[in-house]
């Protein structure tokens, strides 16, 4: 799972990687990952060097799938 912070403060990285899972599938065959969003994931280094979470707009990114929220 990527995530973009599309307003901050800084420019942080276009895209950070926030979580991933490792699995294992035949062909065919389907699963459901799951992953949390919190406010540790959304968060980045400041100018003051400490870690900060904006309110703002943010991209989550996913294989070929994206999805834009507000937090």
């Amino acid at each position: 799972m990527y995530v973009s912070d599309l307003v901050a403060s800084i420019t942080p990285e276009f895209k950070r990687l926030r979580a991933f899972e490792k699995i294992e599938l035949q062909p065919g065959q389907t699963k459901t990952v799951t992953f949390t969003i919190n406010k540790e994931k959304l968060s980045f280094i400041n100018y003051d060097l400490k870690r900060v979470t904006e309110p703002g707009d943010f991209k989550v990114t996913v294989a070929d799938l994206s999805t834009n929220f507000q937090y």
